[in-house]
């Protein structure tokens, strides 16, 4: 299985604190979510995470196609980090990490992503299509925190 990696890292001008409430509130990963892939939560989750916390939604990542994502979040560390894992939906793997360091302008945010993707030789095939998806779905994510902390 053929692992990927993307990295992506976002300044904002706002107190690690502040950024840090936004991030670990699952139900703001709608508002991160580009509107054409109809995040749609499956059971609306607290608003505040925690470790082993399971989080379900289905998306449409392209037209005519939806799936559904079950997520678990694997480590939080306060103000710090923390880790959502897939447990089920369309990867063979993924892991997500997202990093909050505080810096001079603020805080900086990092992710971390490692993916699979199912079907061998085939997923391999989609494996640019599929990049350019999660690019365009950190962008948007970037560009929408950019303005929330405006």
């Amino acid at each position: 299985m053929k692992i990927y990696t993307m990295e992506n890292s976002l300044i904002v001008n706002a107190p690690i604190s502040e950024v840090w409430e936004f991030f670990s509130n699952p139900n703001n990963l709608a508002i991160l979510t580009p509107p054409k892939f109809k995040l749609q939560f499956i059971q609306e989750p607290p608003s505040l995470m925690f470790t082993g916390q399971r989080i379900s939604y289905s998306l449409s990542p392209f037209p005519g196609f939806r799936t559904r994502w079950e997520g678990e979040i694997k480590e939080v560390a306060k103000l710090k980090r923390f880790i959502d894992e897939q447990q089920k939906g369309p990867f063979a793997y993924w892991r997500h990490e997202h990093l909050f360091f505080h810096n001079e302008e603020g805080t900086e945010v990092r992710d971390h992503l490692q993916y699979a993707l199912p079907l061998g030789a085939i997923g391999k095939a989609f494996h640019p299509f599929v990049k350019g998806k999660m690019t365009e779905m950190f962008t948007y994510r970037n560009d929408k925190v950019k303005k929330i902390f405006s």
